[in-house]
């Protein structure tokens, strides 16, 4: 509950802080200007406030202690509210300056889903957060009471992560059928309810702002972004089908026709199984590419801390020319994690206030944990090139997370772990390469469909398209449509059967930010590596250490969203038409011709048929 109300409170911060400086024009025009100018001294000065007292607040303070740090929080959204009243009271036609236009009209909305008042405290949060802990509430009873259990142990399981874990090594059809439906009737009645009162907020604060639904939920132009995203779709499309006919295919031979249609969509309890094991010694692709032909990529950082981790992230950026990260970032912006629990298996987590952004980091050491960091580190840094802008302008189309996707490419890239010393004694052969790739892919490519079928059914929700009672159908229909998938078994009326990860940060738009981010992050990466000089296939480029791509970002960075998205985006893009595919397809093309090969000579149907399963 905490963290999705300190994202609310940044995005809702972010757009309170505009302060126009253009020369006005007329007397009502000044009158705005001083309106804007007020608003903006007073939400500047609640940025350490809210920074103190909602990143700091732990699990351990008592009841009166974090009911003190909700008081003022609540006494910050009304303070929110009353500008959105206070703006709204404004003609926007009457203002002459373009400037001062746009920071009215966004101030009219910042008020956001705290317009609902005590609604917004007393049900959205609880909403919100019992979403979220439906995952990990353990509460799922194992499969066969525990007989597959280490010790046979009975203890009730959580989603994440005791029966994702099951998932990631399990080849029983049956178990991964049982907690496929397990978990999904356990949550039915809590899903539905829960997750429509969100729907039911975005739509009532809407019309209290009067604005657009989506306006509201995207805080961008919804029907472009997701024209571009069908664009993206229908040029990833001929590749993913090659993937799924080679998936279906190995899933058919592992478990049968009775199980898998040979030329009907994918099972989805089998379909996130594969996802689940593409870097596992059970993945499908194991006869062919051998797990054991790939190095132990934990190997490579077992011999570094936690915070060594965190450096060697903040090295790649500051190779690219970027200032080093200040003394008092180190010491108070960096979260230090459990030290008495170092095998908690922790998400790295920020907490972005532009000009201040406050990171989380584990105990624990892996290679995963490494590229998260890499990742996060885009929006340090993207925070601090934003954050001389007026802070109308710091939202920046959420562009740090495929800026982070392309540092990751070039940092898990086998050239940069071999360069930088972590791949000590270690040969990367053509085999192994092609072997990363795949396993890379399935994880990738599989994915995507799925990031964008899960925003078209919240679009359809918000503007009516469905409801509740036919949003299951709607949703099995767009994931055989567009990713052939279909459930494992008939689905009776009343199901919801959105997976865990829908509903993870689910306020903050995440499945579409997570689209947006892997299609434009290979944009970046090969545009990056082109401004590198390199040469070779793009899946094994590294432009660690090039100055030239760090003006390039910066570049992009330092605008915000002064220009609009294209524009802004063109620093890193100068050809840019747009979200496309092309690059990733790029990246993955000789993963791509394999599937091609193989799946003419095992003479397997491209595309699918329709389920057979009835979904009421």
């Amino acid at each position: 509950m905490k963290h999705s109300l300190c994202q609310s409170l940044c995005w809702l911060l972010i757009a309170a802080l505009s302060c126009a400086s253009a020369a006005v024009s007329s007397s009502y025009d000044r009158q705005v200007k001083a309106f804007v100018d007020l608003s903006s001294e007073r939400y500047f000065k609640l940025y350490d406030q809210i920074a103190a007292e909602t990143y700091s607040a732990n699990d351990e303070e008592d009841f009166e202690a974090l009911f003190s740090k909700l008081t003022n929080v609540k006494r910050i959204a009304d303070e929110l509210v009353g500008i959105s009243r206070e703006a709204s009271g404004f003609n926007v036609s009457r203002v002459h300056n373009v400037e001062l236009k746009a920071a009215l009209q966004e101030l009219r909305t910042v008020g956001d889903l705290f317009v609902l008042g005590e609604e917004y405290f007393s049900s959205v949060q609880m909403n919100l957060a019992s979403l979220q802990k439906m995952s990990t509430d353990k509460d799922i009873d194992p499969y066969l009471g525990g007989a597959k259990m280490p010790n046979e142990d009975d203890s009730p399981l959580a989603y994440y992560p005791d029966i994702q874990k099951i998932v990631q090594r399990s080849n029983d059809v049956d178990e991964l059928k049982y907690y496929w439906e397990t978990w999904r009737d356990k949550n039915q009645i809590w899903a539905s309810v829960n997750f429509y009162t969100i729907v039911q907020s975005y739509q009532k604060a809407a019309q209290i702002l009067e604005i657009p639904v989506h306006q509201l939920w995207y805080r961008y132009d919804s029907q472009e972004m997701l024209q571009q995203m069908e664009q993206a779709m229908s040029e990833l499309k001929p590749a993913y089908q090659q993937l799924h006919a080679f998936v279906r295919d190995e899933l058919h031979k592992k478990y049968g026709g009775d199980v898998v249609n040979p030329n009907g969509p994918i099972p989805d309890h089998l379909y996130q199984q594969v996802m689940e094991q593409a870097w596992e010694e059970g993945s499908i692709i194991e006869s062919y590419f051998p797990r054991k032909d790939l190095p132990q990529y934990d190997d490579f950082v077992k011999h570094l801390s936690a915070k060594a981790l965190i450096n060697e992230s903040e090295s790649f950026y500051t190779s690219l020319g970027f200032d080093s990260l200040s003394a008092d970032f180190h010491k108070n912006q960096l979260k230090e994690p459990n030290e008495e629990r170092p095998d908690d298996d922790c998400r790295p987590a920020l907490f972005d206030l532009t000009p201040h952004v406050y990171m989380m980091y584990c105990e624990k050491v892996s290679f995963r944990k490494l590229m998260q960091y890499h990742a996060h580190m885009a929006r340090v840094y993207y925070a601090e090139q934003k954050k001389r802008l007026p802070s109308y302008y710091f939202k920046a189309y959420n562009l740090e997370y495929p800026v982070g996707e392309a540092v990751v490419l070039s940092a898990s890239s086998p050239t940069h772990l071999t360069n930088r010393g972590l791949a000590k004694g270690v040969q990367f052969t053509e085999n192994s390469l092609q072997n990363r790739l795949f396993r890379m892919g399935i994880h990738t490519v599989l994915n995507i469909p799925l990031y964008y079928v899960h925003t078209k059914v919240m679009h359809d929700l918000l503007n009516g398209t469905v409801d509740m009672d036919t949003v299951n159908k709607h949703y099995w229909k767009l994931l055989e449509q567009h990713a052939g998938i279909e459930p494992p078994t008939d689905r009776t009326e009343g199901a919801i059967d959105f997976p865990y990860k829908f509903y993870v940060n689910i306020e903050q738009n995440h499945q579409t930010k997570k689209f947006i981010s892997e299609i434009l992050g290979y944009q970046f990466y090969r545009s990056l590596c082109q401004k590198s000089n390199h040469r070779g296939q793009l899946h094994n480029c590294d432009f660690f250490g090039n100055f030239a791509v760090g003006n390039s970002l910066k570049a992009m960075m330092s605008l915000g969203s002064t220009k609009p998205w294209k524009q802004v985006v063109g620093k890193v893009l100068p050809k840019n038409t747009g979200l496309s595919s092309l690059a990733l397809l790029e990246y993955y093309q000789p993963i791509v011709d394999w599937l091609k090969t193989h799946n003419q000579q095992s003479k397997v149907k491209i595309g699918w048929n329709p389920t057979s399963k009835k979904i009421v």
